[in-house]
């Protein structure tokens, strides 16, 4: 990587910090509850830059799977292959897929949902 340290994951770590530790216990109650969306919005971004090339490679491979003659294992050509019923809809590779891609989402986008930590038990 080009880029030195701070990293930009520890970037956000900092604000995250800053926000929690520092500035919203210094706002009313209405502010600092806007401060706690703010931070988990961060963190939804640190997670995606975390393991987004990771889960979307994943899922590259789940796709190609499960729809053998996909010429772009993309989400877009997924859900296009999907609709325009190029996909076996029984077929467990795609259901594989289709769960696994939805608890990678969920993994990025609220690792602390219930639902998730069941799927991930």
């Amino acid at each position: 990587m080009i880029f030195d340290r701070p990293t930009s994951i520890e970037l956000i770590e900092a604000v995250i910090d800053f926000l929690d530790s520092e500035i919203k216990s210094e706002l009313p109650p209405h502010l600092a509850f806007k401060i706690r969306i703010v931070t988990n919005v961060l963190k939804i971004v640190q997670r995606e830059v975390n393991l987004g090339d990771q889960l979307s490679e994943e899922a590259k491979k789940l796709i190609a799977d499960a729809i053998e003659d996909i010429q772009d294992p993309s989400m877009n050509k997924f859900a296009e292959a999907i609709k325009n019923g190029n996909a076996e809809l029984n077929k467990e590779s795609l259901k594989k897929a289709l769960i696994e891609i939805t608890k990678s989402k969920l993994s990025v986008d609220n690792p602390n949902y219930s639902t998730y930590k069941k799927l991930v038990e």
